[in-house]
């Protein structure tokens, strides 16, 4: 099982009304990067495609416009006790 590292731009961070008093919900969508740089061409070329929707209490945790790297690490499964 192989870690696999992707690269992702942030498209959005949407901000809604959440629970409690005065709380809010950030909602952020990443999309993979295109192909432009050299950089972000090999990650293109060699990584998963797609999109990520993620739902923060923090205002600040992912910037419009900012790239960040993802890493895909296999979970261990343990054996199934008898």
């Amino acid at each position: 099982m192989a870690t696999t590292r992707a690269k992702f731009k942030c498209l959005s961070v949407t901000k809604q009304v959440g629970w409690g008093s005065n709380r809010f919900l950030y909602a952020s969508v990443l999309a993979a990067v295109s192909d432009e740089g050299p950089e972000n061409k090999s990650f293109f070329a060699a990584t998963p495609q797609g999109d990520i929707k993620l739902t923060t209490v923090r205002e600040d945790h992912f910037v419009v416009g900012a790239e960040y790297y993802v890493d895909f690490i296999p979970v261990a499964v343990a054996a199934a006790v008898e």
